[in-house]
């Protein structure tokens, strides 16, 4: 942990450095003092996934459109409006491929066309231009790591037929004594049990990270690596502005497959994927080359047209694996906000911040995750009451931010019984576990009116149980209140965003205590100064904020006692669990971390 202090520093002799040295080399975060951070020079042209906010949607939640109960195309077509009044700039789609659905969109049995449950090519063609036509940029989804075993190529691999026989990890096996063959070592799946599957007409194991119906592609194939690349070709001819790159560290294995993975030491079941270090099945050196690959692709396509390709990457490890990734390249996606400890402090969630920005490579962005489809929800994880701070934070740092459908409104989670658990996931572990690992209750449908199933569909049932508060807690409720609510604040905190302050202005800590995370944002001659109160009581002790001049520009819904536009007493702040505020300040002489 940093050591806390509060002081006053003159700034001025520190920055006129600082920003000749940023001018230099684009962005750098250094400081006179530890709790000082530089974002890039005020002047630099960024390009829109920079300035903008990126929105996951999962299409079976999002919005149905024909009535059968899961989300569509169509359905998010007649939404795009919703994105509009937001402010939002950027939607990324969960799978919508064909695919048997083992794993709900994510095996892919042809990666160039659509499930019909979703709907037709020629939908998601008219979602691509809808979208255009208002602003938005599209990311795609991009699975390389596996197929469906129903696909194509994994049948004609199975088959040996000529260039497909090595386009999946292939292995005899251990010979036993009694004539049987045995998996050819420990490796175990992400979704649990051994990670290798025998084949009767093949007569080998093939391995799947994930689902025995998810096999591995073989990339130290080139026949394989090269349809990855037409792969992506395919969809930025359609008109995608780039690919979310799915389960990147799992591209690659080692080639050595007589090599077992060693015990973690954790105190979990010998099944499950935790029990192994990943030494050998995880952010393999081979990875990097590839995805550089993919980023020049995208490189090549933004030259010809001037329309920049973003390429985003779903990495779970820490600061050194994501070093590695942005020398591709491509961003990869910080989920640290997602596994803090659940009795958190402001100081914990000060550290995580700090971590991203101290570990971030001199000239690349940084980027904040606030919830996905394999994490549970902010209200969930830290309780209901910080929703609202925690989208005041990820929307006011120095970062692209990425909201999970429904965060926007604090949606809760279902509660799911056994007899309504679908994720294969939480399948695996049985009824007396499934909870532990269902990703079901943070996919339950988007909230949209208090009416019959929320407004979801027309129908009579939803793929998943609605949350229990749909009635209060959904779109049009909260947008017609005559009160400030979650949708209202995020709103305006989108707009807030657009400033040159909140985008490549100075971050700087204020006061950091157990129960408070506060900081400034700088530029174009404004100051902001956010409060953040994370603590489970009443904050009433800012004396420290002596001087400091303030007005309300945003407060969270809790905060009754102050108004927008409102001169605030700093002295004789109030704000209780899960309250926060944004103040436009007349000076930048105040507390700052060290």
């Amino acid at each position: 942990m940093r050591p806390v202090r509060l002081l006053t520093i003159d700034m001025t002799s520190c920055l006129i450095w600082l920003l000749a040295v940023s001018y230099l080399i684009g962005s750098i975060k250094v400081g006179c003092d530890s709790g000082v951070v530089v974002s890039p020079h005020p002047t630099q042209n960024l390009s829109w996934w920079q300035t903008g906010v990126v929105y996951q949607i999962y299409p079976r939640s999002f919005k149905d459109s024909d009535g059968d109960g899961i989300g569509d195309i169509r359905g998010i077509i007649s939404e795009l409006d919703y994105f509009t009044y937001l402010g939002i700039d950027c939607i990324w789609l969960s799978p919508v491929c064909r695919s048997p659905m083992k794993d709900f969109g994510y095996d892919c049995s042809d990666f160039e066309d659509i499930d019909p449950v979703f709907g037709t090519l020629d939908d998601y063609k008219t979602l691509v231009a809808e979208a255009h036509k208002r602003g938005l940029k599209i990311l795609s989804d991009f699975e390389s790591v596996y197929s469906s075993d129903q696909h194509d190529w994994f049948q004609k691999s199975v088959r040996r037929e000529g260039k497909y026989t090595n386009y999946y990890v292939w292995e005899d096996g251990l010979l036993l004594p009694n004539g049987t063959r045995a998996p050819p070592n420990n490796w175990l799946s992400i979704f649990g049990g051994p990670a290798w599957q025998w084949n009767d007409e093949r007569r080998q194991f093939y391995y799947h990270v994930f689902l025995k119906e998810q096999p591995d592609l073989n990339h130290r194939d080139a026949n394989v690596r090269w349809e990855m690349l037409d792969t992506l070709r395919y969809w930025l001819d359609l008109g995608v502005d780039g690919f979310r790159l799915d389960a990147i560290s799992a591209l690659y294995e080692t080639g050595n497959v007589t090599l077992n993975e060693p015990p973690s030491g954790r105190n979990v079941p010998h099944d499950q994927e935790d029990f192994l270090n990943h030494t050998y099945t995880q952010n393999q050196p081979e990875v990097y080359p590839d995805v550089t690959s993919w980023h020049e692709l995208l490189q090549e396509y933004s030259r010809k047209d001037g329309n920049e390709r973003f390429m985003v990457i779903e990495i779970y490890e820490g600061t050194q694996i994501r070093k590695k990734l942005y020398a591709t390249g491509g961003n990869p996606f910080n989920f640290d906000l997602l596994g803090m400890s659940r009795n958190l402090t402001a100081r914990e969630v000060f550290e995580t911040v700090m971590n991203e920005y101290d570990n971030l490579p001199p000239g690349k962005w940084p980027n904040f995750v606030l919830g996905n489809h394999d994490s549970r929800r902010i209200s969930h994880l830290y309780g209901p009451q910080y929703v609202d701070v925690f989208n005041t934070l990820v929307l006011t740092l120095w970062g692209t931010p990425t909201t999970y459908y429904g965060e926007e409104l604090g949606m809760l989670e279902a509660d799911l019984r056994w007899d309504q658990t679908l994720d294969p996931w939480g399948l695996f572990y049985g009824p007396s576990r499934y909870d532990e690992f269902s990703r079901d209750p943070e996919r339950t449908p988007m909230q949209w009116t208090s009416g019959p199933q929320s407004g979801f569909t027309t129908g009579n049932t939803t793929w998943l149980p609605l949350a229990t508060n749909y009635t209060t807690l959904n779109v049009q409720t909260e947008k017609e209140s005559s009160q400030q609510t979650s949708l209202k604040l995020y709103k305006q905190l989108v707009a807030l965003r657009k400033k040159q302050a909140f985008q490549t202005g100075e971050f700087k800590p204020a006061i950091v205590t157990d129960d408070v995370f506060s900081y400034f944002r700088s530029g174009d001659f404004e100051t902001y100064l956010v409060v953040l109160n994370f603590r489970v009581e009443e904050v009433n002790d800012w004396s420290t904020y002596a001087g400091v001049k303030a007005t309300a520009v945003l407060v969270t819904p809790g905060v009754k006692a102050i108004q927008e536009g409102q001169e605030v007493n700093l002295q004789n702040l109030r704000l209780g669990p899960g309250e926060g505020l944004v103040l436009r300040v007349s000076t930048t002489t105040s507390p700052i971390i060290g």
